[in-house]
């Protein structure tokens, strides 16, 4: 009985786990942003910006197997749609497209980081391993997430625009 206690509160916290808040939007690759997805306040502060899409990306185990006891996990790009917002006058389709990159390479940084993490040998300090290559990719997509705007311009730059839109399509094109 104990047992079947332990395993059924396990299977309440994964699919609690699954669930999306309203708060988060979990990269799909058949769902493009909106800006019904921008529920932030914009930073009157920040007169350089007229967007922010604020993403992450996230790890769970996926599986464990019941042979060696390895976990096989998925990680996942998200959004915080109450930390995005948009300025008014900003509210535009090639703002949107803009922002839609920034997403597009945290899902990118994601699929590597599963990539990368199920290819782990070792179970034995693997979850320290794990939590290394987590930190370690996310300070990557941060910097290649101001790259992206540094480059562009924060999009003002349409030349260079488009040439991160081709690279991250292609990109896309490897996981999807």
């Amino acid at each position: 009985m104990k047992e079947f206690y332990l395993v059924f509160c396990g299977l309440i916290i994964s699919f609690s786990a699954l669930c999306q808040s309203n708060d988060t939007l979990i990269y799909n690759p058949e769902r493009k942003l909106t800006w019904a997805d921008f529920k932030g306040k914009p930073k009157l502060s920040d007169k350089t910006k007229g967007a922010q899409i604020t993403v992450t990306i996230n790890l769970k185990v996926k599986k464990i197997s019941f042979w060696n006891g390895r976990p096989t996990y998925d990680a996942f790009a998200l959004a915080f749609t109450d930390a995005s917002w948009v300025k008014p006058a900003y509210k535009d389709a090639y703002t949107l497209a803009h922002e839609q990159l920034h997403f597009d390479i945290a899902h990118i940084y994601a699929e590597t980081l599963e990539i990368e993490i199920n290819r782990l040998k070792k179970s034995v300090g693997q979850k320290d391993q794990v939590e290394n290559i987590l930190r370690e990719h996310t300070l990557a997509m941060r910097e290649y997430q101001v790259l992206y705007d540094q480059e562009t311009r924060g999009g003002n730059d349409i030349a260079k625009q488009k040439e991160w839109a081709r690279k991250i399509e292609n990109d896309l094109k490897i996981f999807n």
